[in-house]
């Protein structure tokens, strides 16, 4: 009798002990996966999810703006860590002036996703609450359309991004005009790439980590 329950109490404790085991591996399983889901980049945490089956890339930041707090949330499409977009000169936005963005459709309007892109960039600004204004560096197009007239040299005490084909897709800083140059319909990196430096620059000028 007392060995039939010696041999129930070990069959118990066996039980007991794969369940531990299962436990225990479903855990680490559990942290190992979040473990690849994340990675920094320059001191940006990002996590890579799906947002409507769509795979992307998403970090988040808390800004205060008039006494209130907001939660920003950036998803990019393409992974940061391979984004080689060249930025010359440091992203810098004081937040009291307004921010022009001008557009030259030309060489770009024909891009599939162009339109999408813009908009992307115009919301990262809307959304941290910066005073924002749209136009056209072409001034006929600005008369025909009845578009607002934009340039470098129209708001030379502004912040200015100007969006045009170029030779080659890079970002170029000239005073406080940042020059997005596009290449080969490469829109979607040199916009992120825009948004992620504006973000590392700005940590670096507050002194977070």
């Amino acid at each position: 009798m007392k060995s039939t329950k010696r041999k129930g109490n070990r069959e118990i404790y066996w039980i007991i002990g794969i369940m531990a085991v299962i436990l225990g591996i479903l855990y680490l399983s559990q942290i190992i996966a979040e473990e690849f889901r994340t990675f920094n980049y320059q001191g940006l945490t990002f996590t890579k999810e799906r947002f409507e089956k769509i795979p992307v890339f998403h970090y988040y930041y808390f800004f205060n703006n008039d006494g209130q707090t907001y939660k920003y949330n950036l998803f990019l499409r393409e992974d940061p860590r391979f984004n080689n977009v060249p930025v010359s000169g440091n992203i810098v936005f004081s937040g009291e002036r307004m921010i022009f963005l001008s557009i030259n459709g030309t060489g770009i309007s024909q891009c599939g996703n162009s339109s999408r892109e813009i908009a992307t960039l115009t919301s990262f600004f809307v959304n941290n609450m910066f005073n924002f204004k749209a136009g056209t560096p072409d001034k006929k197009e600005a008369e025909q359309k009845n578009l607002s007239f934009i340039s470098c040299k129209t708001n030379p005490l502004s912040d200015v991004i100007l969006i045009q084909k170029g030779d080659s897709t890079d970002i170029k800083r000239e005073g406080s005009c940042y020059k997005i140059n596009i290449a080969d319909c490469e829109l979607l990196n040199a916009i992120e790439k825009f948004e992620v430096q504006s973000i590392i620059d700005a940590k670096k000028r507050s002194g977070n980590s």
